[in-house]
């Protein structure tokens, strides 16, 4: 998202009404890792582009179009991204998104229609199959797209929409494409594509308040900004603060330098600008796992993932704690709510949970990027959550709408800046901030979003989502070489099933 300018207008707007009630009261560059082509806009990508004019002049009259979306269940912006809630407890989005509609309307003669499922790829296929399809637009979360594209269930964008404005996310776009085709799109249309993205949490109190951290390290936000914030500095920060439990134990009652969950290993990776898969030649697969640099940077992360003394992970703590849940996050979040831990690994939508607890806190969080794997790297990289991230497209059965359906999404993408500016505004409320640092930081990571394609599908029996989660099961050894050796050929014979099953639909 272009949201720089957003949030210094927001940021000078706080400013200006601390000042008055105060009045009142007395990187460096280097070869790219494997797969970071899969990131999306780089920090250079965030400054104002020329001024852009909206590509259609088409009018419709009292044309409605209808989006096949998410539902409330699953994401709390699912619909309301497109359609505003007067009982939302979201206020400011919702008036944004009636006032952004209202303008579609009146410019375009397009109204906007929603209907939410859990599962829409689902609902969709059902509907297509059985001729009864009448959504103009499906919005679901990308793993889900992403297996559907053999089905034939959407249209190329290619030729129906030009994708290369500023509102939109041509980095994502590309790096989800299958052989040079483009489904799916992400972008300003959206709030469901930042909303679940991958970061870091962290406890400023304990950091501000312990001496080493300070005097080592100093601002920790000044590092992020130099591209000083490594693995290997992350890492030192988490063994200083880590200690057991006042019995000796190192379990949830301990306090821990990173709150993690499998999964985390996967985001760390990301975040080195790794993905485990890359495009080959004709812009299908190629396996980076038991690549050389694949088993060198997955050293660090097991370095530190492994580690029972400086991380603890969600799957490791279920049912403790005062609301035990099914997988242990509700288990990690207590943790960090209760001050036991100083980096906590989550995604953005969790900011504005955690803020609307209020006095559950004792201490300030900030918000912090995955880090590098070392100072050369280029950027910072921040992958999104798979189940939950959101990508967007138009289904087969739209034969009779696709042009106004273009119209409509570039509408959505030019028209949305008052949208996203409500959404950084809820999600980070920055009127209540007295510096922009955390701000910043939410720009830095939506702004390098990170999709790992081998993250989208269930090859090898979930075998690769899964794999660098299991390593860190076992504490002694780092068994990466001989487990990728084990897996490696079903990974292998599912991918080329969803090659060939690609290249089937095509004809």
């Amino acid at each position: 998202m272009k949201l720089r300018s957003i949030v210094s207008a927001l940021l000078l707007v706080a400013t200006l009404l601390l000042m008055l009630a105060s009045c009142q009261s007395s990187t460096e560059t280097s070869s790219a890792p494997v797969g970071e082509e899969n990131s999306s806009k780089t920090e250079q990508d965030v400054s104002t582009p020329p001024e852009e004019v909206f590509p259609y002049e088409d009018f419709y009259e009292e044309k409605t179009l209808k989006i096949l979306c998410v539902s409330t269940n699953r994401h709390v912006y699912g619909t309301l991204q497109f359609t505003p809630d007067a009982e939302s407890n979201y206020t400011a989005v919702s008036e944004a998104v009636k006032a952004r509609n209202d303008l579609i309307e009146e410019t375009y003669g397009l109204s906007i229609e929603t209907h939410s499922v859990d599962y829409p790829v689902t609902e969709l296929r059902t509907l297509v199959e059985s001729g009864l399809c009448d959504y103009d637009l499906v919005c679901e979360s990308v793993d889900r797209m992403m297996q559907s594209v053999s089905e034939n269930l959407f249209w190329s964008v290619d030729d129906t929409l030009d994708y290369s404005y500023s509102w939109w996310d041509t980095a994502a776009i590309d790096s989800l494409s299958i052989a040079g085709k483009h489904y799916f799109l992400s972008g300003d249309a959206l709030i469901t594509d930042d909303d679940n993205v991958y970061l870091y949490l962290f406890n400023k109190d304990m950091f501000n308040d312990n001496t080493v951290l300070e005097s080592t390290y100093g601002d920790i936000y000044q590092m992020v900004k130099d591209g000083k914030f490594t693995i290997d500095v992350f890492e030192e920060m988490c063994r200083v603060v880590s200690q057991p439990s006042a019995d000796g134990q190192w379990d949830f009652f301990a306090t821990y330098g990173n709150l993690s969950h499998a999964y985390g290993a996967t985001v760390m990776m990301n975040g080195f600008g790794f993905a485990t898969v890359s495009p080959d030649d004709n812009g299908y697969f190629s396996l980076n796992v038991g690549t050389e640099q694949g088993v060198t940077l997955f050293d660090k992360v097991y370095s530190l993932m492994s580690d029972k003394t400086v991380t603890q992970r969600a799957e490791l703590i279920i049912g403790q704690g005062s609301k035990p849940s099914k997988y242990g996050f509700a288990e990690l979040e207590e943790m960090f709510v209760s001050g036991r831990g100083l980096f906590y690994n989550t995604t953005s939508g969790s900011i504005s949970i955690l803020k609307a607890r209020g006095d559950d806190f004792n201490f300030e969080f900030g918000v912090l990027p995955i880090p590098k794997y070392d100072e050369a790297q280029t950027n910072y990289y921040n992958t999104v959550n798979r189940y939950q991230s959101s990508v967007i497209g138009i289904p087969v059965s739209n034969t009779d709408n696709k042009e106004a359906t273009c119209v409509l999404l570039q509408a959505l993408g030019f028209h949305s800046k008052g949208v996203t500016e409500a959404y950084y505004q809820q999600t980070l409320q920055l009127q209540a901030l007295t510096d922009n640092n955390d701000a910043e930081m939410l720009d830095l990571i939506y702004s390098n979003r990170f999709y790992d394609t081998g993250a989208m599908f269930e090859w090898g029996n979930s075998a690769l989502i899964n794999f660098y989660g299991s390593l860190i099961n076992n504490a002694s050894a780092n068994e990466i070489v001989s487990r990728w050796d084990s897996i490696s050929a079903a990974v292998e014979t599912d991918m080329q099933a969803t090659i060939d099953a690609f290249e089937s639909s095509l004809t």
